[in-house]
């Protein structure tokens, strides 16, 4: 009786798994490029130059943004804000 149950246990597993094995998933899709091959290599290169291309396992890719503030600037942003914040919980 158990070995009645379990092969029809197992039979019925595979002709799921077969009947789910038909289609392919995801679909396939045909892909159009609307760029050459130098336009590609061109862009390539530019993100090489702009360090956009992961080289190494870190993901995702931390981009060093430039800035546009001094160190002495920002300091000095800091010692107003304080200034400001000490004054409006004093009053």
């Amino acid at each position: 009786m158990n070995i009645k149950k379990i092969a029809t246990g197992l039979l019925f597993l595979s002709v799921i798994g077969s009947a789910m094995a038909e289609e392919a998933y995801p679909p396939e899709t045909q892909i159009a490029s609307h760029k050459t091959r130098a336009q590609v290599i061109e862009e390539l290169k530019q993100a090489r130059a702009n360090g956009e291309i992961i080289s190494n396992d870190l993901y995702p890719v931390e981009v060093q943004h430039k800035s546009t503030v001094t160190r002495q600037a920002v300091k000095e942003e800091l010692k107003q804000v304080d200034r400001s914040k000490s004054l409006d919980i004093g009053a």
